[in-house]
């Protein structure tokens, strides 16, 4: 394992907030791509038996956190630049304009300034530095969209890649040359939403998933029908 050392858990901590411990160690770059987890080390640190640790690490892969195969050591899963290509973005693009065509006709005002608090509160972020901060104000933008589909097999599929998400919103913004930046990046996304036009909104969204994600892997932005 890296020098990356987890804090002793008391007896009663169940498996769940083990995996808490390990999956925020991954998020923020504790833990390392490829990075080893050995049980009996890991149970030595928390202080607890290697039953629960066993558990989490089995609910932290099917997450995509982690990867391991049969008597072969688990490791912390890689996220490598095709996947966010072919399979994050084409899977978002799909999920969160289908989103925001159902959401956006029923949108009042207090919809708007409820995104408009997720900006302030990136702004802020990002000034401070705290990207862990900006990261959930950014997740908490695009999952409002999806929330407000009200649409409950939409809202699996954004369940079930979330943390994948997440993850890569840490290592976006991590590559970023200013992360006071990125609450900019989302303006002009809330202002076409604001003029009520589904069919511009949805292209906007589109051209800020493209520009976000291929930006920040240094990747060229493809050219958008409408754009």
């Amino acid at each position: 394992m890296s020098s990356f050392k987890f804090p002793e858990q008391k007896a009663v901590s169940l498996r769940h907030r083990i995996a808490d411990d390990i999956r925020r160690a991954i998020l923020e770059g504790k833990l390392k791509p490829g990075d080893r987890l050995l049980e009996l080390e890991m149970s030595k640190q928390m202080g607890v038996s290697r039953g629960p640790i066993r558990e989490a690490l089995r609910a932290l892969e099917q997450e995509g956190l982690l990867h391991s195969q049969p008597f072969k050591e688990t490791v912390v899963a890689e996220f490598s630049t095709e996947e966010v290509v072919h399979v994050l973005i084409p899977i978002r693009l799909t999920v969160e304009t289908y989103a925001l065509r159902k959401a956006l006709p029923t949108f009042v005002e207090q919809d708007f300034a409820f995104l408009e608090q997720c900006l302030a509160s990136m702004r802020v972020n990002g000034e401070a530095n705290d990207v862990v901060g900006l990261v959930e104000s950014d997740l908490a933008f695009h999952e409002y969209i999806v929330v407000k589909s009200n649409v409950p097999n939409l809202m699996n599929i954004w369940s079930s890649i979330f943390t994948r998400i997440r993850m890569h919103f840490y290592m976006q913004d991590q590559h970023f040359e200013d992360v006071t930046k990125v609450w900019e990046q989302h303006q002009p996304l809330l202002d076409t939403m604001r003029t009520g036009d589904v069919e511009r909104a949805c292209a906007e969204l589109t051209r800020h998933i493209y520009d976000t994600n291929l930006q920040s892997l240094g990747l060229p932005v493809p050219p958008i029908v409408g754009r």
